[in-house]
């Protein structure tokens, strides 16, 4: 599943803009190849990664920004330099650049970040038209550090902000522990460099390696909460296929007829036991974990923070007690059934908060993607 549209498009326009410009000049140089070469990874990223921080991440880590940036800049260079030679000297070398300048921030008027962008731009603008002589333009901007300023730090440090306050919207503790680690290696880089600009390959090489050391970690907390979160499921429906209701619900129902549906409970009753005890006997061997873990590990207690947890409190509660039951070639107690029963018949068996979002939740994301963004996917399920 791609990132989501309006996302990506929200990122690539630019870029596409860009290319789109040297395109219909004409342009057939390798710097334009180099373009898109680099547009072509950022477009099947966006096809191929289903999550929007993911997503950025790998353009970051692959220095696309940058890849396509010092190409364009260097088509750009190469077209001024053949404009040079049909005469004009180094007025025109200027004015073509101050020209390149101000197209390239026409181009990012709809970026997400046009503000942080636009300011190394305007000051490389302001200090060619201050009369200087294109030599002097250009010490003066390698002192003054424009150059480095245009590589986007500014620009990446807030996606690296932003990365950490969406793993905090999603209350994802491993993703913010990462956040946090990478954002302090990015502040630590750019303290040494004389224009409070990390280096990007360097900063590149820190990021893959917090990258690497996060993934088995986050990998092992996913697995965990997949794996129980399964055997809650394996036990409530094992239990709710022995109520009265079972034949009409859609978890058995076929539209086949009663003999299909019937079919479909009955496995649910001689399976199910069987299934959950091979997940509880891996649960233990690959976590040291077993049934009474799951409500008090870090992983529940997070998920049921973060109103992931789908089940009610009385629910959950009786799970706890069928567990004992729920053994191959046995049936649950009686009582157990009638109480399932009263649950279903009231609705109480999901919580109410389940998958709702705090008010500090929706600020968090909102100061991310904005309000429009927030009303898209989540407005229609507020309360």
């Amino acid at each position: 599943m791609p990132v989501d549209k309006a996302m990506a498009d929200a990122i690539l326009d630019t870029y596409r803009n860009m290319y789109r410009e040297m395109e219909e000049k004409g342009v057939e140089s390798e710097s334009f190849q180099a373009m898109a070469n680099a547009l072509s990874r950022m477009e099947r990223l966006a096809q191929e990664t289903d999550d929007i921080v993911a997503f950025t991440a790998k353009l970051t880590t692959e220095n696309l920004f940058i890849e396509f940036s010092n190409a364009y800049s260097e088509t750009m260079s190469n077209m001024v330099k053949e404009e040079y030679s049909t005469g004009g000297g180094d007025e025109l070398l200027l004015e073509k650049t101050l020209e390149a300048y101000e197209n390239t921030i026409k181009t990012l008027e709809d970026h997400p970040n046009y503000e942080l962008l636009k300011t190394p731009l305007e000051d490389l603008i302001e200090l060619g038209r201050s009369g200087v002589s294109y030599p002097v333009f250009l010490r003066i901007a390698e002192e003054k550090g424009l150059y480095k300023a245009m590589e986007g730090d500014v620009v990446l440090r807030e996606a690296l902000i932003s990365d950490k306050t969406f793993a905090e919207f999603m209350h994802l503790p491993l993703e913010m522990e990462k956040c946090e680690k990478i954002l302090k290696v990015h502040d630590k880089l750019a303290s040494r460099s004389p224009f409070k600009v990390a280096d990007s390959f360097e900063f590149g090489l820190e990021r893959q390696k917090i990258d690497w050391q996060y993934a088995p970690r986050i990998n092992h907390w996913n697995l965990v909460i997949r794996l129980w979160d399964k055997m809650l499921d394996n036990v409530h429906d094992w239990l709710d296929s022995f109520c009265s209701f079972a034949p009409y619900d859609e978890r058995w129902a076929d539209r086949r007829g009663k003999v299909y549906t019937m079919r479909n409970i009955k496995r649910t009753q001689d399976c199910n036991p069987g299934i959950f005890k091979v997940r509880e006997k891996i649960f233990q061997e690959y976590f040291q974990m077993g049934w009474k873990d799951i409500f008090n590990h870090e992983t529940f207690l997070n998920e049921y923070e973060a109103n992931r947890v789908w089940y009610s409190d009385e629910a959950l509660d009786l799970m706890k007690k069928t567990y004992p039951y729920c053994v191959p070639f046995n049936k649950p107690d009686p009582e157990l059934i009638q109480e399932a029963e009263v649950i279903h018949a009231e609705k109480r068996y999901k919580r109410p908060e389940a998958f709702q979002y705090s008010s500090e939740d929706k600020k968090k994301f909102i100061s991310i993607f904005g309000k429009e963004k927030w009303d898209e996917f989540f407005g229609k399920y507020e309360k």
